[in-house]
């Protein structure tokens, strides 16, 4: 099974269980992904999936 096919099928299976085993693996899939980018770029995308995860956190726990 191809890589993107893996992760599509495991990404659906987790997101069945519950929303945080999706999220979980949504972020495994991306950091094999920015394993390989150059640091910088890798460094603002982390930058901005914690933004984006804090701004979440925030809405859920009001």
């Amino acid at each position: 099974m191809s890589g993107p096919a893996y992760w599509n099928r495991e990404i659906k299976k987790a997101d069945q269980r519950s929303p945080k085993e999706g999220a979980t693996k949504r972020l495994d899939r991306l950091r094999g992904v920015l394993r390989d980018v150059d640091p910088a770029i890798a460094n603002r995308a982390w930058r901005e999936v914690g933004d984006a995860l804090q701004k979440i956190t925030e809405r859920y726990t009001r």
